[in-house]
């Protein structure tokens, strides 16, 4: 047609075709698909939150050193409260008494006698009154002080028959004179009245014989016997286990 102009499209023989042919747009997603998207992100949220509620709270209540050491001591009392009264009726039950087992009683060490209210032992070896004291005081003990006749009845010659085979024998006791005064080794003044009068001597050692006190040289050999305190067991009240732990725990911050 005469006066129309005709455009047409133009194109380079040696052009490919245009970027936006080459890439065609991505299809859009679907839309359970961002659902899921949103539904994943909502979980590592709250994935997160609790992670960081619960670091938190294991921090403040996880227990330190001092706390696992007042745990331990709590459990180990509560073992010696379950066992103690079981040990008191085995060591203080006396022979032929029917429960219930006594509150308590006094112990001594091995090779320790009980009478009245003290240890006694005979000593094993023989020496001087010296040697003899020091080997009390070695084993926390001191030689044996008689206060009145009661109590020598209750020193132990029956121990001294069986140690020396039935015949008696001298032993040391804490009598001591010096100057001609006799005196106990606990700086008690020695009563005539009440055991007997000794003779007069410079120098002498007190000494013990079936139930009699006598006076011999103190480089002379004998047994001795030494005395101490006995343990007491008893059970313990409730003011004792509540002193008990607060002794356990001293120290340790709550």
């Amino acid at each position: 047609m005469a006066g129309e102009i005709v455009y047409a499209d133009l194109r380079h023989p040696g052009n490919g075709p245009s970027p936006a042919e080459k890439c065609p747009a991505p299809a859009p997603c679907p839309w359970w698909h961002r659902v899921l998207l949103a539904a994943g992100a909502l979980g590592h949220l709250v994935l997160l939150v609790l992670v960081v509620v619960l670091s938190a709270r294991v921090f403040q209540g996880s227990p330190g050193p001092e706390s696992d050491t007042r745990v331990e001591i709590q459990d180990r009392n509560q073992s010696e409260q379950s066992i103690f009264p079981s040990l008191v009726r085995y060591l203080c039950q006396p022979q032929g008494q029917s429960p219930p087992a006594p509150a308590g009683c006094k112990l001594c060490p091995q090779d320790w006698q009980l009478h009245g209210e003290r240890c006694y032992r005979l000593s094993k070896e023989s020496g001087t009154w010296i040697q003899g004291r020091k080997s009390c005081e070695d084993q926390g003990s001191e030689l044996v002080v008689l206060k009145n006749e009661a109590e020598m009845q209750l020193v132990p010659s029956t121990s001294q028959e069986s140690v020396t085979g039935r015949i008696l024998q001298s032993v040391w006791v804490g009598l001591r004179s010096q100057q001609k005064k006799w005196t106990w080794v606990d700086n008690t003044p020695y009563d005539p009245h009440r055991f007997g009068v000794l003779p007069e001597l410079d120098e002498g050692c007190g000494t013990l014989k079936g139930k009699s006190l006598d006076a011999d040289v103190c480089d002379n050999d004998n047994k001795w016997v030494c005395q101490k305190a006995p343990f007491q067991l008893s059970l313990p009240t409730a003011g004792d286990i509540g002193k008990l732990d607060d002794a356990s725990t001293c120290g340790i911050k709550k």
